[in-house]
């Protein structure tokens, strides 16, 4: 059984953007009825391969939600959140940080354009979204997949009135999504351990066991890729990338976990 954490977005004292009707809602209070709906759902449909568990930000903010998220012992995180800008922004975007994110945020991204059938403004990373908003946020779960979700913006009239009619099929269509990403990702405990996350800034990867051998061109490789591991030396691991096996190189054992 994999274990989603749903965070969600502000805090009941600081409740973020407000949505006008049909919603009347703060992102605090719309996200906490959604959460409460994935979580739900979940529990009905696949209560044997998914377990969710809803934090908030009310107590040490940020950095303490996730450390509860961390404690809990959650395969990956989604954040909750809706847009605003002025009245005419629209559509549905989905961030995250670190590259082991990436394909989580786009299952994601796509399962929402799906359902509400609005404007896909992209996966992307905070700092192309806005300039780094969200960039503490999706820093804190170190290798696991961590993910902020924008699906509609609350200042545009008729968004809200999509998001608000849909919102029971959106909760179940991020659960249902989530459930098959995470389990597929992380198939079975063998698969796991034929896995390594490089925990460095950058990584090079050599075409040999030994920093004499050249630096391959699929090099170097950001903070939180995942690889799979196909022999582990004592200093130097033979590893491939899971979505591309013909490539394969050599990496420092030190700077994977």
């Amino acid at each position: 059984m994999k274990k989603l954490a749903i965070v969600v977005g502000h805090t009941r004292r600081r409740a973020g953007a407000y949505a006008g009707a049909p919603i009347d809602q703060s992102e605090y209070d719309w996200n906490t009825d959604l959460a409460q709906r994935m979580k739900a759902h979940a529990a009905q449909t696949h209560a044997e391969a998914l377990a969710v568990e809803i934090f908030t930000r009310d107590k040490g903010g940020v950095a303490g939600a996730y450390r509860r998220v961390r404690d809990w012992g959650a395969d990956a995180a989604m954040e909750l959140h809706f847009n605003a800008a002025g009245p005419r922004a629209t559509g549905t975007e989905t961030l995250y940080l670190k590259a082991v994110s990436a394909g989580f945020a786009e299952a994601i991204q796509d399962a929402t354009l799906d359902v509400l059938g609005l404007r896909d403004r992209g996966f992307k990373t905070p700092q192309e979204a806005s300039g780094g908003r969200g960039t503490a946020n999706l820093s804190q779960m170190g290798a696991k997949p961590s993910i902020l979700t924008e699906p509609f913006f609350g200042s545009n009239a008729s968004d809200r009135a999509t998001a608000q009619a849909r919102k029971q099929a959106l909760a179940e269509a991020q659960i249902d999504t989530a459930c098959q990403y995470l389990n597929a990702l992380y198939e079975d405990d063998d698969e796991a351990d034929d896995q390594a996350t490089v925990s460095a800034s950058t990584l090079n990867v050599r075409g040999g066991p030994s920093v004499e051998y050249d630096k391959l061109s699929w090099g170097p490789l950001p903070d939180g890729t995942v690889l799979r591991v196909l022999e582990r030396g004592a200093v130097w691991w033979k590893v491939c990338q899971p979505d591309t096996p013909s490539r394969v190189g050599y990496v420092h054992s030190g700077f994977v976990v």
